[in-house]
């Protein structure tokens, strides 16, 4: 069979550095899962028509399972077009998705497959008339008829799967720009080193929509997150994706439309500068002590950086700050052994039984490549702590200074 080639070669003797980008093979999602078009659709009406959106979708998947598929070929369809439908309505109205915004190889082909059944939506008189029903909903390639009659097909939605819908509308506002942190970070739309990234989320949404959501959502394992985090979001462009990652201004927009858990990976750094932040969080957590030992702390500089790597646009400016960040991690890896010494000990001493800060893989390597630091850090904990306890034994305590 003729080889499809999904990488881009670039210019490596010539070319200028900003022009070049990650060449790693990228597999475009399966033809039964690209975006089925509904005609000319405007966003804001993904959500009013969401069932037919799941009905495209559906469509399109049963399609590709051969001329007679089985009942399990029609219940793994529907789940699959359930979860990816919605999704998609979810982060087609939040984002204001357009034709421009997605890969077209990942779209289905314009065509005229599946005849909404519903009634136009209707305006109120308090508003302008909502765009009248779309003629045809694209579900795939091949002859309308016979993709309108699998999308007919498709049994009417039940009430727990109506609830699915609903919690999965709103999770889709979250998915793109989550896939937008795990592109920064690894190049790839979802892979097992970044389900992090989509799990809190996950958490909260199918805990917002009862135990009946809850139950469902679990039956599918990691199908589920195969589908809602890989395949559903996928044909948007990724560097839409990555920008609004990268964007402070969508964090908050995300924390008000009640998506805290995904606020909280925005704005997403790319790895290489990942060891700043994790850096940074070692100096913080060994603050405490060192400054009851009377001496100083600052991890401004190395802030300044990160936050300058999270502003940076894509390209030179974003490769410069990385390297900065880089630059400064470095330059302060003795430092940072010192504190992950006293993190370690401190978190030994009290009986934590899991000390995060001190699991990042450049943290690892500074404490495996800084050991004589380490013992340092743990020695001044360890003085410290016996400081403690003799001045509580002497009833005497430092200022603590709050202000509240």
């Amino acid at each position: 069979m003729p080889i499809e080639v999904r990488v881009t070669v670039p210019d490596l003797r010539n070319g200028a550095v900003e022009t070049i980008t990650q060449a790693a093979p990228r597999a475009s999602i399966a033809s039964a899962f690209k975006w089925a078009g509904i005609g000319h659709l405007p966003h804001d009406q993904y959500v009013p028509w969401v069932e037919d959106v799941i009905r495209a979708t559906y469509a399109r998947i049963l399609s590709g399972s051969g001329e007679n598929p089985s009942e399990a070929d029609k219940t793994q369809a529907r789940n699959q077009a359930i979860v990816i439908g919605s999704v998609r309505a979810g982060a087609a109205g939040a984002y204001r998705l357009t034709a421009n915004d997605f890969n077209i190889a990942e779209t289905a082909d314009a065509g005229s497959d599946y005849t909404p059944a519903k009634p136009a939506v209707e305006a109120t008189a308090t508003e302008a008339a909502k765009p009248a029903a779309p003629a045809k909903i694209d579900a795939g390639t091949g002859t309308a008829v016979p993709k309108h009659a699998i999308a007919l097909s498709m049994t009417a939605i039940t009430a727990v799967e109506a609830n699915v819908v609903n919690t999965l509308i709103y999770l889709g506002m979250a998915v793109p720009a989550m896939q937008g942190v795990s592109l920064t970070v690894t190049g790839h739309h979802f892979l097992p080193t970044t389900k992090n990234v989509f799990l809190g989320m996950k958490r909260q949404a199918i805990q917002a929509g009862g135990a009946d959501v809850t139950n469902w959502v679990e039956s599918k394992a990691d199908d589920f997150d195969d589908w809602a985090f890989h395949k559903a979001c996928h044909p948007i462009l990724p560097a839409l994706k990555r920008t609004w990652a990268k964007s402070a201004d969508m964090g908050a927009r995300l924390v008000a439309s009640g998506h805290g858990a995904a606020a909280i990976r925005i704005p997403a750094l790319p790895s290489d500068a990942q060891a700043g932040k994790a850096g940074i969080a070692v100096l913080i957590k060994a603050s405490p002590v060192i400054r009851g030992m009377g001496h100083r702390i600052t991890w401004a500089d190395g802030e300044t950086r990160v936050k300058a790597a999270e502003a940076a646009e894509e390209g030179r400016a974003e490769r410069e700050a990385v390297d900065s960040i880089r630059a400064w991690f470095v330059a302060h890896l003795d430092e940072i052994a010192f504190c992950a010494g006293i993190v370690r000990h401190l978190s030994e001493a009290l009986g934590t039984s899991r000390e995060s800060t001190l699991n990042a893989f450049s943290i690892k390597k500074a404490i495996s490549d800084g050991t004589a630091s380490v013992n340092r850090g743990v020695v001044y904990c360890r003085a410290y702590l016996g400081k403690m306890r003799d001045q509580a034994d002497n009833g005497e305590f430092a200022d603590p200074s709050i202000s509240a």
